[in-house]
């Protein structure tokens, strides 16, 4: 019974890029008809590394770089257009507003009253 799960669980992650026998594009404007097709099937990012500031791929399993923090820049901007996400309305709210000197000592993590910099 645990094999039959393990390799489900196998074919489920890895199974996009080993069955379909294809790299992802990362450039949306560049992706095949199949390609766009495939992914609109899995409605979900292909398998992916998470990387730090630098680039360098972050996997706690073999302890590399396993103490950085992850980048969303340097992982999802691969494959994302990341200037024009960080610019939108949601991520740009609150972010020029002034913390109120309560929240400031309550929360001294949050950056601003608004969405940016994180939820208090």
């Amino acid at each position: 019974m645990k094999l039959r799960l393990s390799l489900f669980l196998f074919l489920l992650f890895f199974s996009p890029s080993l069955v379909l026998a294809f790299q992802f594009t990362p450039q949306v404007e560049k992706r095949s008809l199949r390609e766009q097709k495939v992914r609109k099937f899995f409605s979900v990012c292909p398998p992916f590394y998470l990387r730090d500031e630098k680039g360098q791929i972050i996997d706690p399993v073999h302890n590399k770089n396993a103490d950085e923090p992850y980048s969303p820049k340097k992982t999802c901007g691969q494959c994302h257009d990341y200037q024009h996400i960080t610019s939108a309305y949601h991520f740009e709210q609150g972010r020029h507003e002034k913390i109120p000197s309560w929240m400031k000592e309550r929360y001294p993590w949050v950056k601003s009253p608004g969405q940016y910099g994180g939820r208090w």
